[in-house]
């Protein structure tokens, strides 16, 4: 009976979904590349009953928050309530003292299924209530190009 009901399951391949660790080593390439992890550091963005963490930032005159959002999950549900789940912390944190700029680093769904899941949360994530940027993976060498220079322009004025 544990054949017929469970073993046989087993040998199902499981679609590897990407986690926003998974999603930020392929954007850390191309930032990497360019030579400008060095002037990346965590910072917490707080209000007087809430905060943020981001593990990648840079400031320069405002703080420039990098996080990359694995978007890559196995059900449309999930997509919409991680997006939820963005615009929901955006939302506690948008009248934090410091000035910053929230860059989202997107992983896309592997299954084209979950296309439109995903079409819907960038629609839901445009709705953040801060300044920010909704990177998509195809442009993620574009993005890593354009943020190194500005670095590049900032620290070479220093």
């Amino acid at each position: 009976m544990f054949n017929r009901l469970v073993v046989r399951y087993d040998d199902r391949p499981q679609q590897e979904r990407r986690t926003d660790d998974d999603v930020w080593r392929k954007y850390k390439r191309d930032l990497e590349s360019r030579h400008i992890l060095k002037y990346l550091q965590p910072k917490k963005i707080a209000v007087q009953d809430d905060e943020v963490e981001f593990q990648y930032a840079w400031k320069n005159g405002v703080w420039h928050c990098l996080e990359p959002v694995s978007l890559d999950l196995s059900a449309a549900e999930s997509i919409r309530d991680k997006a939820h789940r963005w615009l929901g912390q955006m939302m506690s944190v948008k009248d934090a003292p410091e000035r910053f700029k929230v860059y989202l680093l997107l992983g896309q769904p592997q299954q084209e299924a979950l296309q439109a899941a995903y079409d819907n949360a960038v629609s839901i994530l445009r709705k953040l209530p801060v300044e920010k940027e909704i990177v998509r993976e195809s442009d993620a060498a574009e993005f890593s190009e354009r943020f190194a220079r500005e670095i590049q322009l900032h620290e070479g004025q220093g």
